[in-house]
């Protein structure tokens, strides 16, 4: 801090994925002779570029300014970002050991590679959920119960995590010996076990684990087990293994749904002996990972540079602006050649052949270089247009299965617009929900869509792009506006906004088991919105509901034929067009309407549950919080697929609103609902 007290503001700025730099700022107090360190969350678009500091007091301008650069070999610099398609599991506490289980996946390929990181400190950890963006899975092992007595005066943190994961995160908690201290009434990590600690008890049998696993190898030579496990009662969500008398009583491995989440209790301690060095725990922990199901094609994906589904979302935008076309290359070949022959020897035949008088070609050459370039001009602008025009997929989700009056509600936005000229826009999102305003309560996090991969464009392209603006457009105080970004002409930009909010969805839904794998039930429909194009998804079976008018209900009953959800959301009818070419099973074959927005989004959408790698040829690991194939997994829940015609979240230009009367926008909710059991 010097010898006096310094007040000012950190600034970093980074590119984004089009080589535009963008700043975050922050303001900062460094007290006299006192060391201080201020956190940013920074969003890089290349993987190898320079990221600038700069230090900047309001009466002296810049004091400090310093440039690092990313790159595994550079001298001045930190490392370089993990490709975006990389799986990233996070451990907090004792390390699970999982190179064997990564070694396990025989991944030879860098962009689908399975990536471990460790905190030891819970302190490391981020204070805000969308630090947590990278990450896939967090892992809490409970071994060193003292390594999480820092967090009781940090709560900050653990709600971070908490609501990373009702954003549609994935936490496991292995709690095994230190129950007591960790998940009882008040403990830290109480709020993300699945019950209430009742007892500790003494698990002897191997029995539930080697169920589970499907591994017959011993835990111990004599095979005897000798740990003490949490004895949980009032449990909320799927038991997967017990070691009770009942399939109920002392569970070891509980999956629970936590908002658009889940947290996976085991009520082991897989780094600590024996459990560390049994065999099997390979594949206990594959299964508990259900890591086979989730990339059971990946030895035919790995051998090529496979496109994530986002990358080809925003290419299939790019093909669905109104009025606005791409000029061919052999059009601008042939105008290149024509200007040549026009100033060279159409010029000089011209003059001296023809008028015979050199001269003229002072007269000649400029009419000739204005007349062919008003032309391309002209070509241009009827094949480009001059009107911009906003490209917009929005997925809002709902989940409705509390008997709150409010429900969670987050929504996803990707924006692909063009601009018809160079322009510079301060942006800021104005959510909406089933046609009504939610940003004065809604809180948002906007920024620009990366493109992952290797391929020109791409954020871990080797050469760095680089951008005609040098000035950085900036990020708001809470991440919620983007000021001063520049926009060249003919070009266009990307974005993506998330932003969550409680409201009431205006939906009543009452639905109940019918049959092991069946619905009965209504839907009525309370807003002034209609939904169409409606699909109620129940396990592996969906319902085709088609149009839900305002006001109107709806039954679920005999009448209705399920059919599997695949094809469903594949078959001839489930896009923008109608294809009549379908596979035996009556599904279209992806490549036949690949740039079909629907189809894709609906892909996206539940990407597991559709086998989506193997359908789309796809992976689906930039933004897998899409996915809710997830909510699919459990009996007590289903989920109603709805498209909105009009309405949905927009984006507005210092109050102005970013759009056309040419625009595309395609806006599906998901409502996720209770089940009651056939039995209530």
């Amino acid at each position: 801090g010097g010898d006096e007290s310094w007040q000012g503001q950190v600034l970093v700025t980074a590119p984004d994925t089009d080589g535009v730099p963008t700043q975050v700022r922050k303001p900062v107090v460094v007290e006299a002779g006192k060391p201080q360190t201020i956190p940013l969350s920074v969003r890089v678009g290349q993987s190898r570029c320079p990221i600038t500091v700069t230090l900047v007091a309001a009466s002296e301008g810049v004091v400090a300014e310093r440039r690092f650069y990313l790159g595994e070999h550079q001298t001045d610099g930190i490392p370089g970002g993990y490709p975006s398609t990389n799986r990233i599991l996070l451990e907090c506490g004792a390390s699970l050991e999982l190179e064997a289980l990564i070694s396990a996946e025989l991944i030879t390929e860098e962009h689908l590679a399975t990536r471990v990181a460790n905190v030891q400190n819970p302190l490391d950890l981020p204070t805000e959920w969308f630090d947590y963006e990278s990450i896939e899975t967090v892992l809490l092992t409970t071994s060193n119960p003292e390594v999480y007595d820092a967090l009781s005066d940090s709560p900050k943190r653990l709600d971070a995590l908490y609501r990373w994961v009702e954003s549609g995160g994935q936490l496991f908690l292995f709690c095994g010996e230190n129950a007591e201290q960790l998940i009882a009434d008040e403990a830290v990590l109480q709020r993300f076990a699945p019950g209430r600690l009742d007892s500790m008890e003494r698990l002897t049998q191997a029995q539930p684990l080697a169920t589970f696993s499907g591994s017959e190898q011993a835990i111990t030579r004599n095979r005897r087990l000798d740990l003490r496990v949490p004895s949980l009662v009032d449990v909320r969500g799927q038991i997967l293994a017990s070691a009770g008398r009942s399939d109920t009583s002392v569970p070891l491995v509980v999956r629970t749904r936590h908002g658009f989440g889940e947290v996976v209790f085991v009520g082991l301690d897989f780094d600590r002996k024996p459990l560390s060095d049994w065999p099997g725990r390979t594949s206990f922990l594959k299964r508990l990972f259900n890591w086979k199901d989730r990339d059971e094609n990946q030895q035919t994906i790995e051998q090529r540079d496979t496109d994530d589904v986002i990358s080809h979302l925003r290419n299939s935008l790019d093909k669905q602006f109104v009025g606005v076309g791409v000029i061919p290359f052999g059009l601008v070949a042939l105008l290149a050649g024509a200007y040549v022959m026009l100033i060279g020897p159409g010029d000089y035949f011209f003059v001296g052949r023809l008028l015979k008088r050199h001269t003229l070609t002072w007269l000649t050459f400029p009419i000739i270089v204005i007349g062919f370039s008003a032309a391309a001009y002209s070509i241009a602008i009827s094949i480009k247009g001059d009107e911009l025009r906003v490209n917009q997929v929005e997925i809002v989700d709902v989940d409705c299965t509390d008997d709150d009056i409010s429900c969670p509600v987050r929504g996803t936005v990707w924006t692909h617009f063009f601009s018809p000229q160079v322009s510079t826009l301060d942006l800021e999102l104005e959510s909406s929900c089933l046609g009504q305003s939610v940003s004065s309560t809604a809180q948002s996090l906007v920024t620009w869509l990366g493109l992952p991969g290797y391929s020109l464009g791409g954020m871990q392209a080797n050469g760095t792009q680089s951008s005609v603006f040098e000035t950085a457009y900036a990020y708001g105080d809470k991440l919620e506006t983007l000021s001063q970004v520049p926009v060249q002409v003919w070009s266009t930009k990307t974005l993506n906004a998330r932003w969550s909010a409680k409201l009431d969805p205006s939906l009543d839904f009452q639905m109940r088991q019918d049959g092991e794998e069946l619905l009965s039930g209504t839907i009525t429909n309370n807003t002034d919105i209609e939904l169409t194009g409606c699909a109620l998804l129940y396990g592996r079976w969906a319902y085709n509901l088609g149009r839900l008018p305002a006001g109107r209900t709806i039954a679920i009953d005999d009448s209705r034929q399920p059919r599997t959800v695949r094809t469903l959301l594949t078959n001839s009818t489930a896009g923008d067009q109608t294809v009549s070419r379908t596979s035996a099973d009556g599904t279209v074959p992806f490549v036949i309407a690949q740039w079909d927005v629907t189809r894709l989004l609906k892909a996206m959408m539940f990407f597991r549950a559709i086998n989506g790698t193997q359908y789309t040829n796809l992976t689906q690991r930039y933004q897998p919080f899409v996915d809710m194939s997830e909510q699919l997994a459990t009996d007590d829940r289903a989920i109603l697929l709805a498209r909105v015609e009009s309405g949905g979240s927009y984006w507005s230009d210092a109050d102005a609103a970013l759009s056309s009367d040419k625009d595309r926008r395609w806006t599906f909710y998901r409502f996720v609902m209770k089940v009651a059991g056939a039995d209530q």
